[in-house]
C-alpha cells in the first residue's frame, strides 16, 4: 500500500517513545484510520490493547473488518470491534475499534484502563461529547496513574479550537492527503422553501442524479441527505425513473442492517453495475467507498439538540458547516478526479459556519455529569474541558439528577447515584430500573428503558398502522402496545416479511430485543428481581415507577376536545393522536421532541398514565395549593381561582371568591389573542412591524431573527397586560414600546437594514413599504410620480423585489406589477388611452 500516512511511520514511533502524546493531522485519503493502529502495534512501542475510538458504529465495524483483512486475519482475531450489541474481539485481539460510548463504559468499569496500552481518538474534529470526556480522562490517567499510556488524537483538520494547546505537551505530526482534484459546482438557491412540491429536496436530488448519470466519468454517485425520510423519498423517485436503469441504488444510514450497509460500501465487482449511494452523514468521514467520482450534496443534516431552558429535545434539519461540506466533497476525489454538486448557492456557502458546533454545546449533560461526579469529579464546571459546557446546562443537569435521587441537596452523589452510574445508561433509565426493582416491576421498567434506547419499533408513513394495531382501550401506557408488537416480532424470529405486514420494523425489534437482553443481564448482575413481564398485573406499580423517573414530564390535557397539553415547567406540547393515554387525567411523556415539519411542533410520545394520588406520597414538597385567577367573560374581568398544583402544573381547580392573582395578565392576553377583546392601538403600524419581522425571518433565515409565532404574540400581549385586571384597563394601552423590546439592538438594526420602512426610487422620491405576514412587500404611488423609474428597488440583500401598486389620478390602484419597464412599454399606453380624457389636468406623457 502507498498511503501518505506511512511516510511518517518513523516520526510516529519516535513520538510514542517520547512524550507518548500525539496530535496527528491526516486529511481524508491519507490512510490514518487503517494504518496508524497497525503501525503502533508493529512498532513495539505499546504494551497492551490498542483502542481506536470512532464516532459511529458503522465506521468502527467496517474499519475493523478492513484492517483485519489487510493483515490477513479475520474480524475478532488480532483486530476486532466493540459497538453496541456487537462485540467481536477475543483474547488474541490487540487492536479494537470501539465507539466513544463503549470507551466511556470501559472507563466507568475500569477507571485506569488497566489492559489498554494506547487510545487513538479518530475523527476527533467531529467533537462528540463522549470523546471529549474520554480524552480528558485519558490525559489525566497519563499524567497520574498510567504514565505509560499512549494517547493519539487524529483529526482531518487542526483547526479544532485550542486542541494543540489543550494537549500540550504533545508532538504534532502532519500527514499529507492523497486526494485527486474535485470540481465544485453550485446549483443555486432553491426557488421555494419547504419539504414538498417540485422544489422538495428529493426532487432536486433526483434531477441532479439524472444529469450526473449522463456523464461517462460519473463513477459511483454518492448523495448526501439529512435523514432516512429524505433518503427513502429520493430512492423512490430515482428507481421509478427510466434513466436509472443499469444503476444499483443503495441506501446508507446507521439504522440500516449490517448486510445492506456492507452492500453499499463494498468494492465494485468486475463488470458490476455502477452505484448510486444515498446516505446520511455517516459517509462523511472514516468510510472509504471505492469508485465514487461524483458527490451530490443537499447541504443539510438532521441535528439533535437539547434545549436546557425548555427541557426538550429538538430534531431539526440544519445547514452543514463549510468543514462538513469539504469533507463530503472530498469523497469524490479518493481514487480519481471527481466533481461535487452542491444544491445551494455560492453566496449561501460563504455565509455558513466554518465548523460544526461541538456536541457539548448542544446535548443533554445529565449523563456525563453523573459519570464524572461518580468518578470523583466534585466540581464538573472545573473539569478538564476542551470546550467548557454552558453553565446553565450544567445547572439543569444537576437539578434533574437531584430529582432522580442521584445527587443529594448538597450536590453530592448518593448511593443510588453510584448505582445509576454503574448501569452505563442515561440516569433517567437507570432510575427507572432502580424504581422498578423497589416496586416489583423491574422487568417492565427494563422493557421501557430498552424500547427508548432502540431506534423505534413501528413503521411510519401514511399506510403504517403501527401502534393502534396493537393497542387496547384500557392499556393506559403506550409501551404495552410496543410489548405486544415486540412479542409478535420475536416469536416470528424477526422475519422482515411478517414484521412489515404488521407495520413493525424488523431491525428495530431485533435491536430492542438485544437491548432488553443486555438490560436483563445488567439487572441480574446488580441483584435485581427480574420476573416475567406482565404489564396488566403490574400497571399500578408501573405508574408509581414512571412518576419517579419522569416527574419533570408530568402532563395534563388542556381539554377533552384537543390533543394540546400543558407540561411541568410551563411547557406545552401535542399528544400523539394514537396514544393510549388520551382519556387519562394525567400522564408522563417519556419523549418530548420538537420536530420541524410543515410547522415546528413539540410532540409528546410514548406516554404512560399516572395516578395523582401517588404524587403526595412520592413528592410531598412539590404538591401545592395555589390561589390563582380566571377570566370572567360577562364582567370582562379576572377573578379568583383556587388550584392544586404539582410544581407549576395545575391538577385541580375551583373557581369563585375574592380578587385576581398575578395570572391576570396571561388570562387577559389569551382573550386578546383569541379575538374576544380588541386593543385600540393594535393598528396598521403593529401589523406592519410584525409583517416585516416574519417576512425577513423567512427571506434571510441565516440572520437568526426570532420570527413571530402565535406563542410569541401571546407573550407580547401578556407584557402589555401586566398589572391589569380588566379589559377596561388594557384597551387603550400602547403596543409598539413592547414590540421594540422584542428584538435586541443588533436584530433591530438587521430589521431596519433589510426590511426598511421606506425606500428611495431612482428619481429621488421616497416610498413607504407595506408588509404582510404571508404576502409580497409593496409600495403604492401615483403613476406620474414614477416617470423615469424603470426598475423597482430590492430589499433583503437583493433577494426580494418590491411590487408597486400604480395609482390612477383618483388614487385607486390601476395595476399591480413588479415589472415597471414592462408597464411603461405595454400598460401605460392603455392607461393613458382609458383615463386621459377623464383627467385632462393630469400630467400625461
Amino acid at each position: 500500500m502507498d498511503l501518505p500516512v506511512l511516510e511518517i511511520r518513523n516520526k510516529l514511533l519516535d513520538a510514542l517513545g517520547g512524550i507518548g502524546r500525539i496530535l496527528l493531522r491526516a486529511p481524508t485519503g491519507s490512510g490514518k484510520s487503517t494504518c496508524v493502529p497497525p503501525m503502533l502495534l508493529d512498532g513495539g512501542k505499546v504494551d497492551g490493547l490498542i483502542v481506536v475510538v470512532q464516532p459511529r458504529r458503522i465506521a468502527a465495524r467496517m474499519l475493523a473488518r478492513r484492517v483485519a483483512g489487510m493483515r490477513g486475519g479475520r474480524p475478532g482475531g488480532e483486530v476486532g470491534h466493540v459497538v453496541r450489541f456487537d462485540k467481536c474481539m477475543g483474547k488474541e485481539t490487540r487492536i479494537v475499534y470501539v465507539t466513544d460510548g463503549v470507551l466511556q463504559r470501559w472507563l466507568q468499569d475500569d477507571p485506569e484502563l488497566s489492559h489498554v496500552g494506547a487510545v487513538i481518538f479518530d475523527e476527533f474534529h467531529e467533537r462528540r461529547i463522549a470523546s471529549d470526556v474520554a480524552l480528558a480522562r485519558c490525559l489525566n490517567l497519563q499524567e497520574g496513574a498510567r504514565p505509560e499510556l499512549k494517547v493519539v488524537v487524529m483529526s482531518a483538520t487542526l483547526e479544532v479550537s485550542g486542541l494543540k494547546e489543550y494537549l500540550d505537551p504533545c508532538d504534532v505530526l502532519l500527514a499529507e492527503g492523497r486526494a485527486y482534484p474535485v470540481e465544485i459546482h453550485y446549483s443555486g438557491a432553491p426557488q421555494m422553501v419547504g419539504r414538498s412540491g417540485k422544489d422538495a429536496v428529493w426532487e432536486r436530488v433526483s434531477n441532479a442524479v439524472q444529469q450526473a448519470v449522463k456523464r461517462e466519468d460519473a463513477g459511483h454517485i454518492l448523495v448526501f441527505l439529512p435523514g432516512v425520510h429524505e433518503i427513502r423519498r429520493s430512492i423512490e423517485l430515482i428507481e421509478r425513473s427510466s434513466w436509472s436503469r443499469g444503476w444499483e441504488v443503495c441506501p446508507l444510514y446507521s439504522g440500516l442492517s449490517p448486510k445492506l450497509q456492507d452492500e453499499a460500501v463494498a468494492p465494485s465487482r468486475s463488470g458490476g453495475r455502477p452505484r448510486i449511494i444515498v446516505s446520511t452523514n455517516v459517509a462523511e468521514t472514516s468510510l472509504t467507498i471505492d469508485g465514487v467520482r461524483t458527490v451530490i450534496d443537499a447541504g443539510q443534516a438532521r441535528v439533535a439538540r437539547y434545549d436546557p431552558v425548555r427541557g426538550i429535545d429538538t430534531l431539526m434539519v440544519e445547514k452543514i458547516s463549510k468543514a462538513s461540506a469539504d469533507q463530503r466533497a472530498g469523497r469524490a476525489g479518493r481514487t480519481a478526479p471527481g466533481r461535487c454538486l452542491r444544491l445551494w448557492s455560492e453566496a449561501d456557502h460563504a455565509r455558513r459556519e466554518a465548523f460544526d458546533l461541538p456536541e457539548i454545546r448542544r446535548v443533554d449533560l445529565t449523563e456525563p455529569v453523573l459519570s464524572l461526579m461518580s468518578a470523583g469529579v466534585d466540581d464538573v464546571a472545573s473539569f478538564r474541558w476542551l470546550d467548557a459546557p454552558d453553565r446553565h446546562g450544567l445547572e439543569v443537569a444537576e437539578a434533574l439528577l437531584q430529582q432522580l435521587g442521584a445527587l443529594d441537596h448538597d450536590g453530592r452523589v448518593t448511593s443510588d447515584g453510584r448505582k445509576m452510574a454503574g448501569f452505563a445508561l442515561h440516569p433517567r433509565y437507570a432510575r427507572l430500573l432502580l424504581a422498578g426493582n423497589e416496586h416489583g416491576c423491574v422487568a417492565e421498567a427494563g422493557f421501557i428503558a430498552a424500547a427508548m434506547q432502540a431506534e423505534g419499533l413501528f413503521m411510519r408513513g401514511r399506510d403504517a398502522r403501527g401502534r393502534e394495531e396493537f393497542s387496547e382501550p384500557d392499556d393506559g401506557c403506550d409501551f404495552v402496545s410496543e410489548w405486544r408488537a415486540f412479542q409478535l416480532a420475536r416469536d416470528m424470529r424477526y422475519d422482515p416479511r411478517v414484521c412489515s405486514q404488521n407495520s413493525i420494523l424488523a431491525r428495530g425489534a431485533r435491536e430492542l430485543g438485544q437491548a432488553l437482553d443486555q438490560l436483563e443481564r445488567t439487572a441480574r448482575r446488580h441483584g435485581m428481581d427480574w420476573r416475567e413481564i406482565d404489564f396488566d398485573r403490574r400497571s399500578h406499580e408501573l405508574s408509581r415507577v414512571m412518576l419517579l423517573a419522569f416527574s419533570d414530564r408530568l402532563a395534563v390535557r388542556l381539554g377533552d376536545a384537543t390533543l394540546a397539553c400543558r407540561v411541568v415547567g410551563g411547557r406545552r406540547g401535542q399528544l400523539d393522536k394514537h396514544s393510549s393515554v388520551k382519556s387519562a387525567q394525567a400522564f408522563v411523556a417519556t419523549e418530548m421532541t420538537e420536530v420541524e415539519g410543515k410547522d415546528v411542533t413539540v410532540y409528546l410520545n410514548r406516554c404512560a398514565e399516572v395516578h395523582l394520588e401517588e404524587l403526595r406520597g412520592l413528592f410531598p414538597h412539590d404538591v401545592l395549593e395555589h390561589d390563582g385567577a380566571f377570566y370572567d367573560p360577562v364582567s370582562r374581568r379576572v377573578v379568583r381561582k383556587r388550584e392544586l398544583r404539582f410544581r407549576d402544573l395545575v391538577l385541580e381547580s375551583k373557581e369563585g371568591g375574592g380578587g385576581p392573582s398575578h395570572d391576570a395578565a396571561r388570562l387577559l392576553a389569551e382573550r386578546v389573542a383569541a379575538g374576544e377583546l380588541k386593543l385600540k392601538n393594535w393598528d396598521q403600524s403593529v401589523e406592519r412591524w410584525i409583517g416585516r419581522l416574519v417576512s425577513l425571518s423567512r427571506w434571510l433565515p441565516e440572520m437568526g431573527l426570532p420570527g413571530f409565532s402565535e406563542d410569541d404574540k401571546l407573550m407580547v400581549l401578556e407584557e402589555v397586560c401586566q398589572g391589569a385586571k380588566s379589559y377596561k384597563e388594557i384597551k387603550n394601552r400602547e403596543l409598539m414600546p413592547v414590540l421594540k423590546h422584542w428584538l435586541s439592538e443588533g436584530q433591530q438594526q438587521v430589521l431596519d437594514a433589510y426590511a426598511p420602512l421606506e425606500v428611495s426610487l431612482s428619481n429621488g422620491r421616497k416610498a413607504k413599504v407595506r408588509y404582510s405576514v404571508d404576502g409580497a412587500p409593496w409600495i403604492a404611488m401615483k403613476m406620474q410620480f414614477l416617470y423615469d423609474v424603470t426598475e423597482l428597488p430590492e430589499i433583503a440583500q437583493g433577494r426580494v423585489k418590491l411590487l408597486v401598486h400604480l395609482l390612477a389620478p383618483n388614487q385607486r390602484p390601476w395595476q399591480v406589477t413588479d415589472d415597471l419597464a414592462g408597464f411603461w412599454e405595454r400598460g401605460y399606453p392603455q392607461m393613458k388611452k382609458d383615463l386621459a380624457g377623464r383627467y385632462p389636468k393630469h400630467e400625461w406623457r
